[in-house]
């Protein structure tokens, strides 16, 4: 199975006997005990079967709703380990896997389908009846190393180094996002929120052909951010009546197509109002607490016509053109950039002061990844 080749094959020669031999083996990963307390220690490291695959992680991201469950505390589901958006090395594969080799570089995609029911025989995978996430229902990427299905894994041409492959998840559901509602050549767009999500589909519609985009947000360091990835029109709502502007901007007209990626009742409301006759507006930002809209929000929709979608996540099956083999190319050809998202990066051993900073938002960040 392994081929002479210098240290790093001698190194992954002895892992493997290791684990054949019923040796111990350990990994670093970050455990949720209960809301608020995660810390990194020693666990084993996972033992895989003829037809999955080891992989070391490289690069793992924070989601928001990875802050959201560490804020919770754990799951009824019987996992304790986060993390979603990650990027590594095939270490080790079952002996009936033949689409990966040990030393493959790959992105893996953490939604896991029945395959099944209806959801998923339309290709709506995401929506999947029996639909499971690794970092929600499993184990997931908060560790040295994870055991996936083949299925799942997304191979990495050399140009894309870890840290961006990373991003892949995140991008995949804003592209997502964008191609829930569509978008034509021309149309205006508002993107409330300059998390990662929300820049990256302010970047998309900008390539699908958005005229003029607006970025908004209450923090002017995720605006610089917005800036500096090319975009032009960036509101601090903070500072301004980011409705009355956009209005104003519009010649009262609205925006063709809104997207919250927020997630606060503030946004939500804002959202609707943004939005021109017929308009489009898509909640893509997880929502943390009950929203109220007030009845001229409410008349506004209705009188306006809109249309409103939700967004919870991506296909990710290897379907033709999906989002997440559309997004690795378009990172590839540097027309996507996702470096300028990463604001900071960590060690596992750091997971616990890392979270409660971002839980406090002590420090303003945008996308942070622990680095292996």
């Amino acid at each position: 199975r392994f081929k002479a080749g210098g240290f790093r094959d001698f190194l992954a020669v002895l892992f493997y006997l290791e684990g054949r031999m019923g040796l111990s083996r350990t990994m670093k990963a970050g455990i949720l005990h209960k809301a608020g307390n995660i810390r990194c220690e020693s666990i084993p490291v996972p033992e895989i079967n003829s037809g999955e695959v080891l992989v070391a992680i490289k690069a793992v991201g924070i989601c928001g709703s990875d802050i959201l469950r560490f804020s919770r505390g754990v799951s009824p589901y019987n996992f304790s380990v986060l993390g979603h958006e990650c990027a590594g090395e095939v270490i080790e594969v079952g002996r009936n896997v033949t689409s990966v080799k040990v030393k493959d570089r790959v992105a893996i995609m953490p939604v896991m389908s029945c395959g099944k029911c209806d959801f998923c025989r339309s290709g709506e995978y995401s929506l999947c009846d029996n639909f499971i996430r690794m970092g929600t229902r499993i184990d997931g990427c908060f560790a040295e190393y994870i055991k996936v299905s083949p299925e799942n894994l997304l191979k990495l041409p050399d140009n894309v180094d870890y840290e961006s492959a990373s991003i892949l998840e995140p991008s995949a559901i804003a592209l997502h996002s964008i191609k829930r509602a569509g978008i034509l050549p021309g149309d205006v767009v508002a993107v409330l929120g300059c998390g990662p999500i929300g820049l990256l589909i302010a970047q998309w519609v900008k390539i699908l052909g958005a005229r003029r985009v607006f970025a908004i947000d209450i923090a002017e360091e995720k605006l610089e951010i917005a800036r500096k990835i090319g975009m032009t029109d960036c509101i601090n709502a903070k500072n301004e009546d980011s409705v009355e502007l956009v209005m104003r901007e519009t010649k009262s007209r609205g925006v063709d197509l809104v997207f919250d990626s927020a997630g606060s009742k503030i946004t939500f409301e804002q959202s609707m109002r943004m939005a021109r006759k017929l308009g489009k507006v898509v909640i893509v930002g997880l929502v943390e607490e009950d929203v109220t809209l007030p009845q001229e929000t409410v008349l506004a929709i209705l009188r306006h016509e809109l249309t409103i979608y939700g967004v919870y996540d991506t296909d990710t099956k290897p379907i033709p053109l999906n989002s997440w083999q559309t997004s690795l190319y378009f990172i590839e050809a540097h027309r996507l950039d996702v470096k300028s998202l990463i604001t900071h990066r960590f060690k596992i051993e750091d997971i616990a002061t890392v979270f409660k900073k971002i839980a406090r938002e002590r420090e303003k960040f945008n996308k942070v990844i622990f680095v292996f």
